[in-house]
């Protein structure tokens, strides 16, 4: 049984925090011709891999706090607050705010927009970071 679009989104927030688990396992919640549009710049799920790799090798958490959800069978949208910690230490609080696209019960399109709110001008662009 395919997981409702709430469900969907919470199982793969589950996966992009837990960094014990291998980048590839995140890739059957995604369909196979995903589009992500983040901060003006366009990523296929190719890339996003690269970008949940990137994430990994510049940090040693990523926590997320989802302040709102919206869903229906095809479509979710969140406003959610990421927590990065970098392997230095220091953090980064950075509140975004997402459309998801679904599609046989896979995300199949994002649109989100990141806005720091606390932490390092570099990350800024880590919504996008390859």
């Amino acid at each position: 049984m395919k997981p409702n679009s709430e469900q969907l989104i919470r199982q793969m927030f589950g996966r992009l925090t837990d960094f014990n688990r291998p980048a590839e396992e995140m890739l059957d919640l995604f369909a196979a011709d995903y589009r992500q549009l983040v901060d003006g710049k366009e990523l296929n799920l190719s890339d996003f891999l690269t970008h949940i790799k990137a994430l990994r090798t510049k940090l040693s958490a990523l926590e997320i706090k989802i302040l709102h959800i919206v869903t229906s069978p095809d479509a979710a949208a969140t406003v959610h607050i990421a927590q990065a910690t970098r392997i230095s230490g220091k953090t980064s609080l950075i509140k975004v705010v997402a459309y998801y696209g679904i599609k046989d019960g896979k995300i199949a399109f994002v649109d989100e927009l990141t806005h720091l709110l606390e932490g390092s001008e570099a990350d800024k662009t880590l919504g996008s970071t390859q």
